[in-house]
């Protein structure tokens, strides 16, 4: 909890526009959490793919399998993809392009990191084994039964209007 609470007060710190400048009514500090979460998930089962596949035997690519992560996820990815995009174009507006780029992808960065860590700290080919296995039951995925899902949800039913 304690690193969700750091991550919300980065990214709010990160997107928040410049004095003087009006907030975009789309950008709230739950889309913001949501859009985070679901980016830096992504990445995590990128990395996972790249460090694990082969090392545990699996053939496909690493390309292969987080699209097929993305496709199980379609409709949050697309819907985390789309609002970081509106909130890059904003930080484009007040100048901020490339200083919001950098500052999202750090806080993806860094908490994609952190779990990897979290999910990798047994031996690498044990955790990587365990790392891998979610992923394939579905663990990894997004569903009701995660704490934040709610967010993840509302996320999705912006993204779709």
């Amino acid at each position: 909890m304690r690193h969700r609470r750091l991550t919300l007060a980065l990214v709010a710190a990160c997107l928040a526009p410049s004095a003087g400048a009006q907030s975009a009514s789309f950008a709230t500090q739950e889309r913001d959490l949501a859009a985070i979460d679901i980016a830096s998930t992504n990445l995590v089962v990128s990395r996972l793919g790249t460090l694990c596949l082969a090392l545990v035997g699996r053939p496909e690519t690493p390309q292969a399998f987080v699209a097929d992560w993305q496709q199980r996820n379609v409709r949050y990815v697309s819907a985390s993809a789309k609002y970081l995009d509106q909130r890059v174009a904003q930080a484009a507006t007040e100048g901020r392009r490339e200083q919001a780029l950098g500052e999202i992808r750090a806080v993806v960065e860094n908490n994609a990191e952190a779990a990897l860590r979290q999910l990798l700290r047994d031996r690498k080919e044990d955790g990587c084994m365990n790392a891998i296995t979610l992923s394939d039951t579905g663990a990894l995925d997004i569903s009701p039964k995660l704490p934040q899902y709610d967010q993840l949800e509302a996320l999705a039913r912006w993204a779709a209007q």
